[in-house]
């Protein structure tokens, strides 16, 4: 069914505040809407830990070797219950790793390791908030799992450099802990004994250097922000360090540690150098540094990507574009972490958009387009809908396509639906909220502070490109027409392909009008999966384009046509005798007759009743059995449902035999 909707440019009010009401089948979009809800809690216990307590710190004391490799353990975990009678609880831990002991108010604890999962029971119960501390003693090679959770590695050819990456699974396979991104602990230890000829490096402040007098050093780095569990990390290596300070004020800043394979330090240090205008484009985005206290930076590692950990992110490559990732990810993904993995896109959407931020400030608009153009690109490969349903999948849950640059793009066409400012603010707002600062979050939560902000309606927007699939293809078409003196009449048909989830998209959509004398841009609401906008302008349209600043991912099909208007020419040749061609135009598809009549308005015949697509036709009329005299042609077209009329005219011709 089609909708019309009449605009003048002369006086445009168009809302894109509307609520929309599309169903859609995705029962777990509802289950997240409440985030405590008994149902969603089933289905994050798979990986979650045990939801009966909290963990609140981690000290992780380590001694690590690497001729032979090897790794012995002490790990205190400091939790809280968060239930009442509480007897039982686990931590994650890997079967690859033997633990020794645990030790609990000073003495040996019974314990069961089996399944990755450390058991104990206790005597006694604890009650909502009562402190649970224990430590862990364990040794072993650590079996690396997911991207490379521990890694005995080497640069240069026999330089050491290990490293972890535990995101998302990965922590068991290094220290005991509650394997969830949705359970921060409050503060952090490492401490990292290894050869003196190395250096280890953490999260956090380095506290101290102890030389052990023995060929080793203790690192001991403290992190005093909360942190979840998978940015916990450490890098040791033979480290030339760089450093310089980030001025956040006139007379504050802040130190940015850069730990480099010597044979590499003096290529990357002009890529290392422009961190601190990275640093300031994403203060002015998003808001403050979240680890001023602190510090950032990187640790160089083996492996040909980069991983965020929180204050020290781990780098194979040192592009711009994956300097930006990881810093923007100190905001979004450590400051503000996914609570769990089926919205990794709040981690990494956000830090790819981050990218974009930079390079529309560094290097200007046309720099953000292309950025953007090419997400666009990778984006239209995603499968499946951004919210991850299968989370045993790693792949799945690091798509590149679909997590990333789908991910980002979603950001890009919010901020073209509630413009640039009030984005802006969103994501300053977003990252500011108690609620989430230095917390966790799901999308509804984003949600929410955008509509808030926003004063809009986003239900529809969430709904369509977080848990819905693909993304629209429209179909074109237009027909213009002069409806007075210098006013024109322009109708543009957007037609969307049918689609599973959701059937079709809702969004506003700029159509960019060519005139003769100038050029307009108009925003019209598209809620419908068939929708004619008319639209007035005082000159003659000439041509149009759907969406030409590129904010929405789309297709279309249709675009740059020449538009076709309603028309019914003169009878060639004229009179005539015994036959003449009578043509037409048809704007848009139609059912259309053709009826000819004589003086006294009798029918005499009928050239034509039937469907035509737009376009331009020709028929002929014979005069058999006519007699000379006048006659008269009359055109009807009717809309495909034949519920109105498109057009109607009548035309006269004469007939000399």
């Amino acid at each position: 069914m089609y909708s019309r909707v009449y605009i003048s440019i002369l006086v445009l009010m168009l809302s894109v505040n509307i609520t929309i009401s599309q169903s859609i089948d995705k029962p777990i979009y509802e289950l997240e809407k409440d985030f405590h809800s008994r149902y969603f809690n089933k289905i994050k216990d798979s990986y979650q830990g045990d939801t009966n307590i909290n963990a609140v710190y981690y000290k992780l004391n380590l001694y690590i070797t690497e001729d032979p490799d090897f790794l012995t353990g002490e790990v205190t975990i400091n939790s809280v219950s968060s239930v009442n009678g509480l007897s039982n609880i686990f931590y994650d831990f890997s079967n690859n790793m033997t633990v020794d002991s645990i030790i609990y108010k000073g003495n040996s604890h019974p314990y069961t390791h089996a399944n990755d999962v450390i058991s104990l029971s206790f005597s006694g119960t604890f009650n909502v908030n009562d402190l649970i501390s224990v430590i862990i003693y364990y040794h072993g090679v650590p079996v690396p799992t997911g991207f490379g959770s521990f890694i005995f590695g080497y640069h240069n050819g026999n330089e050491p450099s290990i490293w972890t990456l535990s995101e998302p699974y990965g922590c068991i396979d290094w220290y005991p802990c509650k394997n969830t991104p949705g359970d921060k602990v409050d503060s952090s230890d490492v401490w990292l004994k290894c050869s003196e000829e190395l250096t280890a490096v953490s999260n956090g402040i380095l506290r101290e250097a102890v030389n052990n007098l023995d060929g080793t050093m203790t690192f001991k780095w403290h992190n005093s922000y909360p942190i979840a569990n998978y940015l916990i990390s450490l890098a040791i290596s033979n480290y030339a360090q760089y450093n310089f300070n980030f001025y956040y004020s006139q007379t504050e800043s802040m130190p940015v540690m850069n730990y480099i394979y010597p044979e590499d330090l003096n290529e990357l240090i002009p890529q290392l150098d422009k961190t601190n205008q990275m640093l300031s484009v994403f203060t002015n985005a998003f808001g403050p540094y979240p680890f001023l206290s602190e510090k950032y930076g990187h640790a160089q590692f083996g492996r040909n990507a980069g991983m965020e950990n929180q204050t020290i992110s781990s780098m194979g490559a040192f592009n711009d574009d994956i300097i930006a990732h990881e810093l923007g990810h100190q905001w979004f993904g450590n400051k503000i972490t996914c609570f769990n993995w089926e919205n990794i896109w709040l981690n990494e959407g956000f830090a790819t958009y981050s990218q974009a931020v930079y390079h529309e400030a560094a290097e200007g608009e046309a720099s953000y387009n292309n950025f953007i153009k090419n997400e666009m690109a990778n984006a239209k490969t995603a499968v499946g809908s951004i919210y991850v349903i299968d989370v045993d999948n790693i792949n799945e849950i690091f798509s590149g396509n679909r997590s990333y640059a789908k991910g980002c793009v979603v950001l890009h066409m919010l901020r073209g639906v509630v413009g640039y400012d009030e984005f802006f603010d969103i994501l300053k707002t977003y990252l500011a909220d108690t609620s989430f600062a230095y917390k966790n979050a799901v999308t509804k939560d984003f949600q929410n502070v955008a509509e808030n902000v926003s004063g809009m309606d986003l239900e529809y927007f969430f709904r369509e490109w977080i848990y819905g699939e693909n993304f629209p293809v429209y179909n074109v078409s237009w027909i213009t027409e002069e409806i007075k003196n210098n006013q024109f009449l322009a109708s543009v048909t957007l037609i969307q392909n049918a689609n599973l989830n959701p059937q079709f998209f809702t969004m506003p959509i700029q159509i960019e009008i060519n005139m003769q004398r100038g050029d307009t841009l108009v925003t019209v609401f598209n809620d419908q999966q068939s929708q004619t906008f008319d639209i007035i302008v005082n000159s003659k349209p000439l041509n149009y384009k759907i969406d030409p600043n590129n904010l929405i991912l789309k297709n279309v099909y249709g675009e740059n046509i020449t538009p076709v208007g309603f028309a019914l020419l003169q009878n060639y040749p004229n009179p005539f005798n015994p036959s003449t061609t009578i043509s037409f135009r048809l704007g848009r598809p139609s059912n259309v007759t053709i009826t000819v009549y004589d003086i006294l308005g009798n029918e005499v015949g009928q050239l034509m009743n039937g469907y035509l697509r737009e376009g331009t036709y020709n028929t002929e009329f014979f005069s058999n059995g006519l007699a000379s005299g006048t006659y008269f042609y009359y055109l009807s077209a009717m809309n495909t449902e034949n519920t109105s009329l498109l057009y109607e005219a009548t035309g006269k011709m004469i007939l000399v035999k």
